[in-house]
């Protein structure tokens, strides 16, 4: 029997392959990792292909039917999910990237000590809207630091502002995500270890797959290959959104873990992987 399944979303759409337990079952929890909202399988049976036949679930667990796994599997959703919705094909992938994609404080430095916070205002409105306009003062000459902070309301005109410099006042002003500290001290990370990898799966497959949660900007996999890459994003908050996380590509189920610094002391193990299951970069 094969240790895969073949599922789609909707008929007729090109299927994925998700991993069967040892007992020959599938976890409803493997099912909705990668198809969110769905409740059950279907499928349309040889002896019968005018009907569809469904899939018995039990504490969880999908049991294997009588017909075997061999056939292509359809997604099964509550009645009132998709007509709910428009563009049911895009919904999934837009309820992952809202899960992880946030707008946060944006620090603004460069600024010239003359630019007040309406100016700041009013030039980062021309990207979209501004929910908060800060400019940093020292508190005992009231004079500019010459840095702030800025919040959108949209993520995507957060990433727009990040991709490029900015002129402000006749002064070349550069936008980041500041240094927020994690609970270990430490900067938060753009990057992340996928571990569990396979030799099959390429560069290619792996920013494919996880551009879906943010905008990827490197892949790296190791040569010789050691079952392991870096992912690294725009946005540190995706990145460290992911971490703890199995994904399934190209049925393989991979691990994402924290990617720690080589100059980490308290890092070890085989390939640099932490006891927390990181790895160093």
């Amino acid at each position: 029997m094969s240790s895969y399944i073949q599922v789609c979303e909707n008929e007729n759409e090109e299927p994925m392959e998700l991993p069967l337990e040892a007992d020959g079952g599938l976890l409803l929890t493997t099912l909705v990792a990668q198809f969110p909202s769905a409740s059950g399988v279907k499928y349309r049976s040889a002896s019968n292909p005018s009907a569809f036949r469904g899939v018995r679930l039990l504490d969880g667990v999908f049991h294997l039917p009588e017909d075997g796994w061999n056939n292509v599997f359809i997604c099964v959703f509550p009645k009132d999910y998709k007509h709910k919705t428009v563009g049911a094909d895009n919904l999934c992938k837009t309820k992952r990237m809202d899960r992880y994609q946030r707008c946060s404080d944006l620090i603004v430095l460069g600024l010239p000590w003359k630019t007040t916070e309406l100016q700041l205002r009013e030039y980062f409105e021309s990207f979209g809207e501004v929910l908060m306009a800060q400019v940093k003062k020292d508190l005992k000459t009231g004079q500019s630091k010459g840095f702030g902070f800025i919040r959108f309301a949209n993520y995507e005109h957060q990433q727009q502002v990040l991709a490029q410099r900015h002129n402000i006042d006749g002064r070349t002003c550069d936008v980041k995500i500041p240094n927020s500290k994690d609970g270990s001290g430490q900067p938060l990370s753009s990057k992340v270890f996928v571990g569990r990898c396979t030799e099959q799966i390429t560069a290619v497959d792996l920013r494919d797959y996880f551009d879906q949660f943010g905008e990827v900007t490197d892949v790296f996999i190791p040569k010789p290959f050691r079952a392991f890459a870096f992912v690294t994003f725009m946005d540190p908050h995706v990145a460290q959104a992911l971490c703890g996380e199995d994904h399934i590509i190209h049925g393989t189920s991979v691990h994402v873990s924290s990617a720690t610094p080589k100059h980490d002391s308290r890092t070890g193990g085989p390939f640099g992987r932490s006891s927390g299951g990181g790895g160093r970069y």
